[in-house]
């Protein structure tokens, strides 16, 4: 029993025996809160939102079940698109080609008239429906790093194959529900719900850039800056766990030496997703997402330090390309290639900070880096493609042969990597040791991404320039636009460096492969070339030289150059694999004459050099 003070006696008949007036204001004040509260009901309720359904719906067809529920739709047509690529590997795959049995209905459960606009652009005529159901099944039977691939194990897929996109809506809100066999884990770089089997995305570009997997796999749980992250290790027992937890340990401090960069990690959680398998097409190595990577044909003999690069790489692509971004893929455009002339910034900047991170963690030695940067200056300098083909230019043509050989290139990534050591030490001269590098790339991310927008080139110049006090439009022109041999001497001396170049013979069998666990792979076999004139074909694996395996290279391949050292014009023996046949040819091997680039220590540097380069190396 509450007991009622005098005060509340006092107040009583103003309340429960109200005059006529204030039974009108009481009513209106009700019927005030009744209409804001549906009001918010509301908007609430057209608000436009997208529920998917991904069910693993048959493990032996290698199906994927999707259901999408597209609500408060206002349009008379809406348009839905499936991305033809994924951004970071660029190539257009066009994924519905492996859509089956789709169906368009309205929340009724009655058909819908759509057709197709494009050729991954359905136009459907809503009839009025507030609510647009698409129901399709998806072949997903290759694992690579831009496909999506279902197995008795396990199931991966990341949104660009999955999720249509509704036209005028990117911002619009996603919850993903993920319906897998009993037993199962589920890991996502999606949002995760109260619910395990419930995630979220905020906008269209996040849902479509977060690889999700479920199955039998092992998951390395550690933590960088309070911020959870997973490695995430297939098949499961495939990796073993003290490798696991050791290079765990390494990433934390990769993840970190990025992080004190930008001042913070960008992401409320991290995924490595590691397949200890070789990729199913030609989309093998690694890429990059919004807070996670994939990475495919990894060694389970690896050690963790050999896997440290390729980390190091992709977690700098947080920052650059997939934050910091070419205005020409500001916003990306899913249904057709986005040419941009900066991607020797987006990839060879990334090469560049993917080796320095690395340094900067105590993962690998001064004189380590230094090699990379020499190494860098060989990769391009040894290519005859470097006096025709700027690093501009093979940005822009990267979608004619990104996963497939031109008979013509140079690779924008180590073009990229070159340049970026090159203004890394300029900018520190310029200023004295006051800049570097760090601080265009910084300016970059809070005066572009930050801002809702990407850079052009010359919105890059301006930033060098400004950053170091001195006018970078010729240096661009001349070697970013151009293809004149940049100063390396000069750039080099800044730092107390001089580039040391000496030639020696390689052995050469004149193919191409990839390394496998089993061999090595030939994809290409030149013309009139040892390996042509022993009889070597394209898809043979050779597993054998000379009655012996090929020795390990540090990834955890197979090194040809090593397996053939010292034996030019001596004839071997290649064991080969052509199919369910095994042969044994003889090749007599060749050489070609090789520069080898270094960096060496210039004699009684000054002051001013050693003050550059204690900045650069500074760990």
């Amino acid at each position: 029993m509450i007991k009622r003070s005098a005060r509340w006696e006092q107040f009583k008949p103003s309340i429960f025996a109200p005059s006529f007036k204030n039974r009108i204001a009481l009513l209106l004040l009700l019927a005030s809160l009744f209409a804001a509260s549906a009001s918010r009901a509301s908007a609430q309720g057209n608000q436009f939102r997208v529920d998917y359904t991904v069910e693993v719906a048959s493990t032996g067809a290698h199906l994927f079940h999707v259901t999408a529920d597209f609500q408060g739709v206002r349009e008379p047509a809406i348009d839905l698109a499936l991305p033809t690529w994924t951004p970071g590997w660029y190539t257009v795959e066009n994924y519905a080609k492996n859509v089956l049995r789709m169906k368009f209905t309205d929340g009724e459960g009655h058909a819908l008239a759509h057709r197709l606009t494009r050729k991954q652009t359905w136009r459907v005529e809503t009839g009025g429906a507030r609510e647009i159901k698409v129901e399709f099944d998806y072949f997903a039977n290759v694992l690579a790093l831009n496909q999506a691939k279902i197995t008795d194990d396990f199931a991966f897929f990341t949104g660009t194959q999955l999720f249509l996109e509704p036209a005028g809506h990117r911002a619009a809100p996603y919850t993903v529900r993920l319906k897998v066999p009993a037993g199962w884990q589920i890991v996502s770089a999606l949002k995760e719900t109260n619910d395990r089997e419930v995630f979220t995305a905020p906008d269209y570009d996040t849902l479509v850039d977060s690889p999700t997997e479920a199955g039998r796999f092992d998951v390395t749980r550690f933590e960088v800056e309070g911020k959870p992250h997973l490695f995430v290790s297939t098949p499961a027992g495939a990796y073993p766990q003290e490798k696991r937890e050791r290079l765990a340990q390494m990433l934390a401090r990769v993840a970190s030496a990025q992080s004190a960069i930008f001042g913070g990690l960008p992401y409320e959680k991290y995924i490595y997703f590691y397949f200890f398998a070789r990729a199913e097409s030609n989309a093998g190595g690694a890429l990059e997402h919004n807070n996670s990577h994939v990475a495919f044909g990894r060694s389970p003999q690896a050690a963790p330090e050999d896997l440290t690069g390729t980390a190091s790489h992709e977690f700098f692509h947080l920052w650059n390309v997939k934050r910091i971004r070419p205005a020409e893929m500001f916003p990306y455009d899913y249904s057709r290639e986005n040419e941009t002339p900066s991607l020797w910034v987006s990839e060879g900047f990334t090469n560049y900070y993917g080796s320095l991170a690395t340094y900067r963690a105590s993962l690998r030695t001064r004189e380590e880096f230094l090699q990379s940067v020499a190494g860098a200056v060989g990769g391009v300098e040894l290519n005859e493609a470097r006096a025709f083909v700027s690093p501009a230019d093979a940005s822009v043509s990267t979608w004619l042969c990104y996963d497939t050989p031109c008979a013509f290139e140079i690779s924008y990534y180590t073009q990229g990597q070159n340049l970026a050591a090159l203004f890394d030490l300029s900018i520190r001269h310029d200023t004295a040791g006051a800049h570097s590098l760090d601080d265009v790339m910084r300016s970059l991310y809070e005066n572009f991404y930050k801002r809702g927008r990407g850079f052009t080139e010359e919105d890059f110049v301006s930033t060098v320039s400004r950053i170091s006090g001195r006018d970078y439009k010729d240096f661009f022109r001349r070697y970013v636009v151009g293809t004149e041999v940049p100063p390396y001497d000069q750039i080099f001396a800044y730092a107390g460096y001089r580039l040391e170049r000496a030639s020696h013979k390689s052995p050469n069998l004149g193919v191409r492969f990839n390394a496998t666990e089993q061999g090595l792979e030939i994809v290409d076999v030149g013309a009139d070339t040892p390996g042509a004139r022993a009889g070597l074909q394209r898809g043979d694996l050779v597993t054998k030289i000379d009655d012996a395996r090929p020795r390990s290279s540090p990834g955890g391949g197979f090194s040809l150059t090593n397996a053939l050292e010292g034996k030019i014009d001596q004839n071997v023996k290649l064991t080969v694999r052509r199919g369910a046949d095994e042969k044994v040819l003889e090749a007599k091997i060749g050489s070609r004459e090789l520069t080898d680039y270094k960096l060496v220590e210039v004699a009684s540097p000054t002051p001013e050099q050693l003050k550059v380069r204690e900045g650069w190396l500074k760990r």
